[in-house]
């Protein structure tokens, strides 16, 4: 339609970082679906706020001073009005999410026992295990009962350090230690990082003459704020005189740090520790790359290693002592010490991020976020309209209702839940509402508000991201809001939200069991400063006695003399022939050897009796003659031989002198002669000797 026209004029005070984009002159219309258009005159000025250094914030005065009648004659306002507005520092804020509970610093306890006194078989009692058991619950945790190690025969001859740095010698072959996974009193909760969010507030403050007619000197100002964010970007005053927009930012020269690769810890319990801090929870936090973790508890030296992994390494009794429980919490926090004792900048702790800035928590209903401080420029455009005269600009303007909001249960800092607002148009033109949720308790943070255009008595849902701050869940209540295209407020709905209370994995205690054993620890220094690494050959005697090891020198000098003694013992043995006599009794002498005579006859010819032993032949007397037994006379077809036994009973039945002895005795060897003669000459029966 045809407007009168009337001209203004702004004069602007910009402070160091804001500037003005633009500045316009319009008449301002709303389109309600009647015939005519509701106009009024407004000035309309674009600028940028710029992000502060420090804690204060930027400001900037908007004074409108005189006005131009359609008559092109120029009015000067005696009592001008006032528009400042700020904007709070901005900083980056991450959600977290809570995943389980890591101890601070596994250790590994040594207990020595003799008499093949270790027990750890899965399947005994707790109370008969040496290392005794941990309980979740009342279910016994697998491998809870560690392992036990003793003295194999490398370990007695090589002399080289056991795990339990055991005496290992022949006297003292039955000494064991075992190995007891235990857990520390401090322990820390795990969260992942969610991607960041920027986060700020700009101010609008409105300044009015509270008397229009009364003299400059005399200005009462009434002082109206409005605050817009990305959580509510739209704002104005009750009577529309001047209406804020939060347009968007411009893109930082650089893009904030990802933490998505990294787990947050954060000590939790015990409370009486003096790095739980109630008050400020974040203060001994450290952000470690996720590398360093298995919260599965199945490998060695990550964080959140469990009793699986220290019972089932590899060469478990080979190892150094505390091997398989390194590289954890407690480490990465004391290395962290050191170097701020060194005066440099600390890796993990939550002061080495973001140039020192990086925080638990920004504001103080707000907790559950990681927050930092751009220190970067960052650039906010915002829209004011101030009622003057202006050009023409219309808005489409509906009227709207919210159908329906509500928000599922969910478990604090496990993500956060979602809250569905349904709202429905009422107005005949196409028109956009602002849909939002706002004034959350119990340090509920929404999500950023949503900006939509819908068809006349077209219903719309959104979805908004809620995130808790605490662990502790409750009754809760957030107020869902719809604005319409000018920023007025046409539908409000409270929306009751159940959190239910952090779930955490802590359930975990040590039944201590009676240990028959002595408990002891292991002084791990093997740098070069003791007798085994120094001198790690058995027989080097020149080392022993240079370096002072005559424990090993001794032990030395015991296998010499046992090996000596040894040796002596069995060249005795070899000598009395007891050697003989143990192996004839696993393998006996064949019987034939044991005989001295064996007789061997013609297959003809049967055997013959065995002959006197036979004589040694004596000298010949010479006072005696020597006398010949008479010649047996000999029956024909028969062997003298045949009859040789009557012969003898005859001889041996009839009595003699000494000289018939002699001669009988010299028969005797004359008939051996020849019977020797004619055995060789195979002429009678065959007599051996054997």
């Amino acid at each position: 339609r045809p407007a009168s026209w009337l001209a203004g004029a702004a004069a602007l005070a910009v402070a160091a970082h804001g500037a003005v984009l633009s500045s316009s002159k319009l008449e301002a219309c709303v389109n309600d679906g009647s015939e005519e258009l509701a106009c009024e005159q407004k000035i309309v000025v674009t600028l940028s706020l710029e992000h502060g250094q420090g804690a204060g914030t930027e400001s900037a005065q908007f004074l409108v001073e005189e006005l131009t009648t359609e008559m092109g004659e120029k009015r000067k306002l005696a009592q001008p009005w006032r528009v400042t507005w700020a904007k709070t520092p901005a900083y980056w804020r991450y959600p977290i999410r809570y995943v389980q509970e890591v101890n601070s610093q596994p250790f590994e306890q040594l207990i020595r026992t003799t008499g093949f006194g270790c027990r750890d078989d899965p399947s005994s009692k707790a109370e008969d295990l040496t290392c005794g058991v941990a309980m979740q619950g009342t279910e016994r945790v697998d491998d809870s009962e560690g392992f036990c190690c003793g003295c194999d025969l490398q370990d007695i001859t090589s002399n080289l350090p056991t795990r339990g740095n055991l005496e290992c010698s022949i006297l003292r072959p039955d000494q064991e230690s075992a190995h007891c996974f235990t857990l520390s009193d401090l322990w820390y909760s795990v969260f992942t990082v969610e991607p960041p969010q920027v986060h700020y507030d700009v101010h609008v403050h409105i300044s009015r003459p509270q008397n229009a007619s009364a003299s400059w000197q005399n200005v009462v100002y009434n002082d109206t704020s409005l605050t817009v964010s990305h959580q509510q970007p739209v704002a104005q005053a009750g009577d529309g005189t001047v209406r804020v927009l939060l347009v968007g930012d411009f893109a930082t020269a650089v893009a904030p740090r990802s933490l998505e690769s990294t787990y947050l810890v954060r000590p939790y319990r015990p409370t009486s520790h003096s790095r739980v801090n109630s008050a400020n929870p974040f203060d001994s936090a450290m952000i470690l790359d996720k590398s360093f973790f298995d919260l599965s508890g199945l490998t060695c030296n990550k964080i959140g290693v469990w009793f699986t992994a220290f019972k089932r390494q590899l060469d478990k009794c080979e190892n150094r002592f505390g091997s398989c429980l390194y590289n954890q919490l407690e480490d990465f926090y004391q290395e962290d010490v050191k170097r701020m004792g060194r005066g440099e900048q600390p890796r993990y702790l939550l002061s080495g991020f973001c140039d020192g800035g990086m925080t638990g928590t920004r504001e103080t209903n707000v907790k559950g976020f990681l927050a930092c401080p751009l220190t970067q420029r960052h650039t906010t455009m915002l829209r004011v309209e101030v009622r003057a005269e202006e050009a023409m600009f219309v808005t489409n303007v509906a009227s709207g209702i919210i159908v329906a909001a509500s928000a599922a249960n969910f478990e604090a800092l496990q993500g956060g839940g979602d809250l569905e607002v349904d709202f429905l148009s009422e107005g005949p033109v196409f028109a956009s509402f602002t849909v939002g949720v706002t004034n959350c308790t119990g340090g509920l943070e929404p999500g950023p508000a949503v900006t939509v255009s819908v068809q006349p008595y077209e219903s719309r849902s959104n979805s908004f991201k809620l995130h808790a701050s605490a662990d502790t869940g409750g009754a809760f209540e957030c107020v869902a809001t719809l604005h319409n295209a000018v920023g007025d407020l046409v539908d409000r709905k409270v929306v009751p939200i159940n959190v239910t209370d952090l779930k955490r994995s802590d359930n975990i205690e040590v039944v201590a069991a009676e240990r028959e054993g002595t408990e002891d620890s292991v002084d791990d220094d093997r740098n070069g400063g003791t007798c085994e690494t120094v001198c790690p050959s058995t027989f080097d005697v020149f080392c022993f006695v240079l370096e002072g090891c005559w424990d090993r020198l001794w032990k030395l000098l015991l296998m010499i003399a046992f090996a000596v003694g040894a040796a002596l013992c069995a060249c005795w043995m070899a000598k009395a022939g007891i050697w003989c006599k143990l192996f004839a009794l696993c393998c006996p002498c064949s019987s034939s050897a044991s005989q001295k005579h064996q007789i061997v006859v013609s297959a003809h010819q049967p055997a013959l009796p065995p002959m006197y032993p036979p004589v040694m032949p004596m000298p010949p007397q010479p006072s005696a003659p020597l006398a010949v037994a008479p010649r047996p006379q000999q029956i024909p077809g028969k062997d003298p031989i045949d009859d040789a036994p009557r012969r003898l009973r005859r001889q041996r039945s009839m009595p003699r002198s000494g000289s018939q002895v002699g001669a009988a005795r010299s028969g005797s060897l004359v008939g051996a002669a020849r019977s020797g003669h004619s055995a060789s000459s195979g002429k009678g029966p065959q007599r051996a000797r054997q």
